[in-house]
């Protein structure tokens, strides 16, 4: 009875090692001196830093970002600089170079070029409890998104990005307020199986000299609530 039990623990141990080493990516930041992909339009690569923030799995590149060198603020910054940025606001662009990464809302995301645009989450019965937070990265096919100022309404934008999905629901990944501690960019854990890239980026009140780092955590593993 007692080696049935030995036996039991070990078989267990071993399936959850084996689930661990094919669902678990160990990965590593890096910031990379790389202009923006030429697949984005003039407008929206002269705003954009000349540089690429990469998350490795192993040495390969799994997901690249370029921040916007400057985003502009709605209102005067508070403890939490991201409440502050207006909707629809391009934050930078993103490379998706893995296959078989997943979205916050499960979609598959096919690897290509994207514009990052600043979302909020509806707050209504589909959406209600679904994230922690509802501040989001809305994903733009490049070819659906040229002009820095052409997505200034809510549904133009979800409409343009759901064109990458069989769905039609636009491709959302989560952001979530962070303190400015730690190595940035780095790796950070937001929350239980939650993989994200700690990140700022200056911010500014158009007109006004009130300005503020925006701080966040880019979530790029992991789901919302079900």
């Amino acid at each position: 009875m007692r080696m049935d039990f030995a036996g039991r623990i070990c078989a267990s141990a071993i399936v959850a090692l084996f689930v661990q080493l094919a669902t678990g990516a160990d990965y590593t930041v890096k910031v990379a001196e790389k202009e923006p992909p030429k697949e984005l339009s003039n407008s929206i690569r002269a705003v954009l830093q000349p540089k690429a923030i990469q998350a490795l799995a192993g040495e390969k590149s799994a997901i690249e970002v370029w921040l916007r060198r400057e985003i502009p603020l709605k209102a005067k910054p508070s403890s939490d600089a991201l409440s502050a940025v207006s909707e629809t606001a391009v934050i930078g662009a993103i490379a998706i170079r893995e296959k078989g990464m997943q979205d916050y809302k499960g979609n598959d995301i096919p690897a290509g070029i994207y514009t990052a645009r600043f979302g909020l989450q509806p707050q209504d019965g589909d959406h209600l409890g679904t994230a922690d937070f509802n501040t989001f990265l809305v994903l733009i096919p490049a070819d659906s998104d040229k002009e820095l100022n052409g997505l200034e309404k809510f549904k133009p934008m979800v409409k343009a990005s759901g064109k990458a999905t069989a769905s039609g629901h636009p491709v959302v990944m989560s952001l979530r307020p962070a303190q400015p501690t730690g190595a940035i960019p780095g790796l950070s854990e937001p929350a239980p199986d939650h993989k994200a890239i700690r990140l700022k980026v200056p911010g500014k009140v158009p007109g006004g000299s009130e300005s503020a780092d925006v701080v966040f955590d880019l979530v790029f593993e992991g789901k919302g609530h079900v």
